[in-house]
C-alpha cells in the first residue's frame, strides 16, 4: 500500500477531541466533527479524501502535490523558452501530454465540488467516487456520506483554522487500520467517476449556476451488491449556537448580521424531499509513470 502524504509532521491519529474516528464495520468510517464544517471545507476535505484515494489505488503513479509541481514547472519552464532550440525526448514529451491531461481534469474536478458546494450546501448528502471502466461495471466504490453543514457562516472567517482542522480528519481516516486495509490492494489503471447525490426540499431549493457547471443531471448510481463499498461517514451536527460569524464588518461587505440573518432563513419546516443525482461531465483516467532508462519521465520534464 502506498504511504499517504499529508502535510503534518505527525504520523499517528490525533488524540484532541476535534475529530474522533471509529469503525462500526468492514467498510464504513465514521468521523465525529465538533468544529464547524462548512461548506467550502467539506469540499476541500473531499478533494483531498479523492487525491488519496487516486494515489493509493494507484490511478496516479505520485501524490498530488508532485503531480501539481511537476506540471507547473514543466509549463513554467516550456513558457519562458519557447523560442529556444532544445533537444526533445518525444517519449517523456508524450507521457507530459497524458500527465497535464489527467492533471486538468482532476483540478476541474475538484473546482466542481467546490462550486456545487457553494452554491448547493447542505442539499448534497453523499459524494461517490466509482473505480472501474463505468458506472455499472465498479471496481471499487467511495462513498463520502455528510449528514449535515453549517449554515449562516461566513467562509472567510474560517479559512486561517482551514488547513490544520483538514489534516486532523485527514489523518484520522487515512490511518484508520479499516482505511488501510480496504485500500490495501492496488489496481490497474482505470476511470474514475463523480457522483453527487442531493436532498433537497420544495422550500429550500438552492440557486445554481449551471451555465459553466461540470455536474449534470444522472440516473440514480446502482452497482451490484458485491462491490467493494467504503463508506467514510461526516458526522458534523450544527448543535449550539456560535456567534463566531457575527459583528465581523471588516470581513463582511454586508455587515456582521447577514450571518445571523442566513441562519434564520435556514431554519425550515420539515417537507418531503427530492432526490437528485449529478455526475461530472469529466472522467479521470488513471495513468502509470513512464520510465527512460530508468529514469522516471517526470525527472526528465
Amino acid at each position: 500500500m502506498k504511504p499517504v502524504e499529508l502535510n503534518s509532521a505527525s504520523d499517528k491519529p490525533d488524540q484532541e477531541d476535534t475529530v474522533v474516528y471509529n469503525c462500526t464495520d468492514d467498510s464504513s468510517i465514521n468521523v465525529e466533527i465538533s468544529e464547524v464544517l462548512t461548506p467550502a471545507t467539506c469540499a476541500f476535505l473531499i478533494n483531498e479524501i479523492l487525491q488519496g484515494i487516486l494515489y493509493q489505488k494507484c490511478q496516479i503513479p505520485y501524490p498530488y502535490t508532485w503531480l501539481k509541481s511537476v506540471v507547473n514547472r514543466k509549463r513554467a519552464k516550456d513558457s519562458t523558452s519557447e523560442n529556444a532550440v532544445k533537444k526533445i525526448n518525444f517519449s517523456a514529451a508524450s507521457h507530459f501530454r497524458i500527465v497535464s491531461t489527467a492533471y486538468d481534469i482532476l483540478e476541474n474536478v475538484m473546482k466542481g465540488i467546490i462550486k456545487e458546494f457553494s452554491e448547493r450546501g447542505d442539499c448534497i448528502k453523499e459524494v461517490v467516487f466509482v473505480i472501474g471502466p463505468t458506472p455499472q461495471c465498479p471496481k471499487e466504490i467511495y462513498t463520502i456520506n455528510i449528514t449535515s453543514l453549517a449554515k449562516g457562516h461566513l467562509e472567510r472567517n474560517h479559512a486561517n483554522s482551514l488547513c490544520k482542522y483538514r489534516q486532523k480528519i485527514l489523518r484520522n481516516i487515512f490511518l484508520c487500520q479499516r482505511w488501510m486495509d480496504a485500500v490495501d490492494n492496488s489496481m490497474t489503471c482505470t476511470n474514475t467517476f463523480i457522483f453527487l447525490k442531493t436532498f433537497v426540499t420544495p422550500s429550500g431549493s438552492p440557486n445554481v449556476d449551471s451555465s459553466e457547471n461540470i455536474f449534470v443531471p444522472s440516473r440514480p448510481l446502482t452497482f451490484p451488491s458485491k462491490t467493494k463499498h467504503i463508506k467514510i461517514n461526516l458526522n458534523y451536527e450544527q448543535g449550539e449556537y456560535r456567534n463566531c460569524c457575527d459583528g465581523f464588518f471588516v470581513f463582511e461587505d454586508v455587515g456582521g448580521g447577514e450571518a445571523g440573518k442566513q441562519r434564520q432563513n435556514s431554519e425550515s419546516t420539515e417537507a418531503q424531499e427530492t432526490v437528485s443525482w449529478y455526475q461530472s461531465k469529466d472522467l479521470f483516467k488513471g495513468f502509470k509513470d513512464c520510465y527512460i532508462n530508468k529514469v522516471s519521465a517526470s525527472e526528465l520534464w
